[in-house]
């Protein structure tokens, strides 16, 4: 048997949601401490934490997706937000999903113990708290987007975008095996269009992707015409199993992360590549007329995403990792099947 004391676990005291920071009083995650996290089994999908206001302190109404079981373990308080009553040691306090609420510590404050289901601690992620407090609820587009800025970022230091100003980029060779691979990825994503229309049951999310498929319609045909030379399909293992992702996730996802993907993944990707692509390939006006499209095909589907529930909202942005992380994989695939038997490329740091 091994006793560890309540003063033995890490102790966090604020949260910052929407740029602003929260006061919690204290709160100390099982999980951070070695040996609860080794004595609580993975399967289980507990997460518990001590949780700690003295007398009038306030933890700010707010809420999160996934349900909570407060016990109160010692001294008093009362909830806030949509339940206002006294509570004491010993009382139970079901907070359903999504539900507003909030604490107030009162007479010498109180300890208890919140319990969540899914394995993880409201406050365990530092920088993404799973919850978002009353009077900073941004609208959903403006969250996706706000996450979306980092992985502009990320995505514009890709391989493929730094081959462009290797020297290993002005060996023939290479231009062409890049330009198959983007032949090839053309195709694809004009299938992906098509699933993107035929899979989607909501009449908004529809239209938008009847819109989106009739510009982008035969614009791989486009990019056929304008090479001048024969296309060889490209059929490395890793590229084509990247790209059956997004088809799956076409197949078999929301009608909202089917536009979030197509919209603000894939054009938001497309837009930079084809910028960069136009520099690159000046003879090709492909990517030049697409670029400027790519633009306008981001904000095709914002507003439709400004719809999202707060449990949509979790999906999406999980989602939009994700995303960004199969494009990302797809277009360093690209570099890599481009440079297939020649020197190692000497990337740039600056």
């Amino acid at each position: 048997m091994h006793i560890i004391a309540r003063s033995a676990l890490e102790t966090i005291n604020e949260a910052v949601v929407g740029g602003s920071v929260h006061n919690l009083g204290v709160v100390k995650i099982f999980s951070q401490h070695p040996q609860l996290a080794q004595f609580i089994p993975a399967a289980s999908n507990v997460a518990i934490s001590w949780v700690r206001l003295e007398c009038g302190e306030v933890l700010a109404v707010h809420k999160h997706p996934e349900p909570s079981l407060i016990l109160i373990c010692e001294g008093s308080g009362r909830t806030m937000g949509s339940a206002e009553q006294e509570v004491g040691a010993g009382d139970m306090i079901l907070v359903p999903g999504d539900s507003w609420h909030g604490f107030e510590g009162t007479r010498d404050g109180f300890w208890a113990l919140s319990i969540q289901f899914n394995g993880k601690a409201l406050y365990e992620d530092a920088e993404k708290p799973n919850a978002v407090f009353a009077g900073e609820v941004p609208n959903p587009a403006a969250v996706l987007l706000a996450d979306n800025e980092k992985y502009l970022q990320q995505f514009g230091a890709s391989n493929l975008l730094r081959l462009i100003d290797d020297p290993s980029f002005d060996d023939p060779h290479v231009r062409e095996r890049l330009l198959d691979c983007q032949q090839t990825w053309s195709d694809v994503f004009q299938d992906l269009l098509h699933l993107r229309v035929a899979m989607t049951t909501d009449t908004a999310h529809k239209q938008v992707a009847l819109d989106h498929l009739v510009e982008e319609l035969g614009h791989n045909d486009n990019l056929r015409n304008q090479r001048g030379s024969a296309h060889a399909p490209v059929t490395d293992e890793t590229f084509v199993s990247t790209m059956e992702w997004f088809r799956h996730q076409m197949l078999y996802r929301s009608d909202m992360v089917r536009t979030l993907l197509m919209h603000v993944v894939l054009e938001g990707s497309g837009e930079i590549w084809h910028r960069e692509a136009a520099r690159a390939f000046p003879a090709i006006p492909h990517f030049q007329e697409h670029g400027e499209d790519d633009g306008e095909h981001v904000s095709m589907g914002i507003d439709l995403l400004d719809r999202a529930t707060p449990a949509e909202i979790r999906e999406l942005r999980e989602a939009l990792a994700e995303g960004w992380k199969m494009i990302t994989q797809l277009c360093d695939r690209i570099a890599s099947i481009a440079l297939a038997d020649t020197a190692v490329p000497t990337y740039s740091t600056c």
